[in-house]
């Protein structure tokens, strides 16, 4: 996972050779299941399917899906059955098995979307719970549930639970609001349906120490990650916008609007690369996905773009 600091899974020079997708069965009627393809380029059977592994379900919305810290397990979240299935990838990387079906529903919330590894475990952001707000649930390595951390109100507004992320250097987490997931089930939210929060937490303490407001459709975040940094990305969907986030000097986070794309973009994801230099974005509805030079983040700067139809999630390979 190129997300969390925790996570190590390639050497310097090294590449992927297998890619894991988390998906359904193509007729609807079969279960769900993680797809193995072949992603080594000598290899006779490159670009095919080389393994599955169904779920026994389907269903889920097979969303987003992550590592365990030392890679050994993938953390796979099921969002509209708020079921976290995982499965062992250390065995045999190209049969993977499923160890355990996490019911998260016990939590009292739903809808997971992003696992994001952590020393000892994996964190889930929950959606919604019956009450609207947000949560952010800690398993253990083994899919155990260790706490749930529910987000507060803001303005006696809920805060929906979307991305996360974590600085540990600066005793950070991140986390934003998009919708609840009850209110993705049926094609695009409402506009009154959708949040614009993010939210930041003391990350020794897990409690909410400011919630900041951007534009529409507060998705994905992505820090930037040399020595010293401690700023980074934050796009807004609906608001076609990305914003920059940073220190303002008295231990509060400044978001600022720095690149304002043409209405109906819908920046769906973005990354940046491991030096910091690039800035990725997938414009999901403007059909293309962008490149930016980010050498002064505040002032990001589009190098290039190439037409790809609804772009979406990406993956920078090492």
């Amino acid at each position: 996972d190129d997300q969390t600091p925790f996570v190590r899974l390639f050497e310097p020079g090294q590449r992927e050779r297998v890619l894991y997708v988390w998906t359904r069965d193509a007729t609807g009627r079969g279960s769900d299941m993680i797809a193995v393809v072949d992603a080594d380029p000598a290899s006779a059977t490159f670009g095919r399917i080389v393994g599955t592994t169904p779920v026994g379900s389907s269903g889920n919305e097979a969303h987003h899906f992550g590592y365990a810290e030392d890679g050994s397990r993938i953390f796979a979240g099921g969002m509209f059955t708020n079921r976290m299935f995982v499965f062992d990838v250390a065995a045999d990387p190209r049969q993977l098995r499923l160890t355990r079906t996490v019911d998260l529903a016990s939590t009292g919330y739903g809808g997971p979307h992003t696992a994001y590894a952590v020393p000892g475990g994996v964190l889930v952001t929950l959606m919604g719970g019956q009450d609207g707000t947000g949560a952010v649930v800690e398993l253990d390595s083994e899919g155990r549930v260790v706490r749930t951390m529910p987000a507060p109100l803001h303005d006696g507004r809920p805060v929906n639970l979307y991305d996360i992320t974590v600085r540990p250097q600066a005793n950070r987490m991140l986390t934003t609001g998009l919708a609840h997931h009850e209110h993705l089930a049926h094609g695009p939210p409402s506009p009154e349906q959708v949040g614009n929060q993010v939210a930041v937490w003391d990350w020794a303490r897990r409690e909410v120490t400011q919630v900041a407001e951007i534009d529409a459709g507060a998705a994905v975040l992505r820090p930037l990650r040399s020595a010293g940094a401690t700023g980074g990305f934050v796009n807004a969907l609906f608001g076609n916008s990305i914003w920059y986030w940073d220190e303002d000097g008295s231990g509060a986070l400044r978001f600022e609007r720095v690149v304002q794309l043409p209405d109906g973009s819908l920046p769906a994801d973005m990354r940046v690369s491991p030096d910091d230099r690039y800035l990725f974005v997938s414009l999901w509805a403007g059909g293309r996905v962008q490149q930016y030079d980010i050498s002064n983040p505040r002032q990001p700067r589009l190098m290039g773009e190439v037409e790809i139809p609804q772009p979406n999630m990406m993956k920078l390979s090492p």
